[in-house]
């Protein structure tokens, strides 16, 4: 059986050569989806803590794709300082997007915790070790452990949070589906050569990201 992901997939337009044109294609979806989510928050009234930092979540991770995308269409082989200097980025972008989300989640579900300031601690050591990590390992591994060690956390908390507010269950259920995507990515699951693991997991992402959207401005403005 064939690898759907070793197949050469590559478009052209005129001398411009575009590799993973899919995977090109759905990041820059992400990327308009979240920077619409990022304006749709910022627009709401006396906007709070909590809110401002799922805007700036939002908008980490948009810029994330943006970026990424330019690693999977102009690079063929995965080597080099220029495809290092979009995919590492890529990667910082990632780590402070889990940082936001912590932050949002410190000002909202564990606003009256008596651990407060254990957690900001804890997100303010993980956001130097990871940050750190992505420049020193140069490995994608950084940013999929980040995103366990950081969100993981925050989807039980919120399923907790749900009980008392229940707009709290979108941003849980949304994670769910983020961690889907994850397990795609591992297992490297495609259906076609237009549609490999990468595409199937930027679509997966998509709906995950939307529905902590409806969450977080469900929330804003309840």
């Amino acid at each position: 059986m064939i690898d759907p992901t070793t197949i050469d997939t590559t478009i052209y337009i005129g001398n411009l050569a575009i590799h993973q044109p899919v995977t090109v294609f759905t990041s820059y979806l992400i990327f308009g989806l979240c920077f619409y989510f990022y304006l749709q928050l910022k627009r709401i009234k006396n906007v709070n803590s909590s809110t401002s930092n799922w805007g700036r979540f939002f908008l980490m991770i948009g810029l994330a794709s943006f970026v990424g995308s330019f690693a999977h269409a102009f690079f063929a082989v995965h080597e080099g300082l220029g495809y290092k200097l979009f995919w590492l980025s890529m990667q910082a972008l990632n780590i402070f997007s889990v940082y936001f989300a912590q932050q949002a989640t410190l000002n909202s579900a564990l606003q009256n915790s008596v651990q407060k300031n254990f957690w900001k601690l804890s997100y303010d050591i993980q956001l130097i070790l990871f940050f750190s990590a992505v420049f020193i390992f140069h490995n994608f591994l950084v940013v999929v452990v980040d995103g366990v060690i950081g969100m993981i956390p925050i989807m039980v908390i919120h399923f907790m949070d749900s009980k008392k507010v229940k707009e709290s269950s979108w941003i849980a259920y949304g994670i769910v589906i983020l961690f889907l995507s994850a397990i795609v990515n591992i297992t490297k699951f495609s259906l076609h050569a237009y549609f490999n693991h990468l595409d199937i997991a930027h679509v997966l992402v998509m709906i995950n990201l939307w529905m902590m959207f409806v969450g977080v401005k469900r929330k804003a403005i309840s």
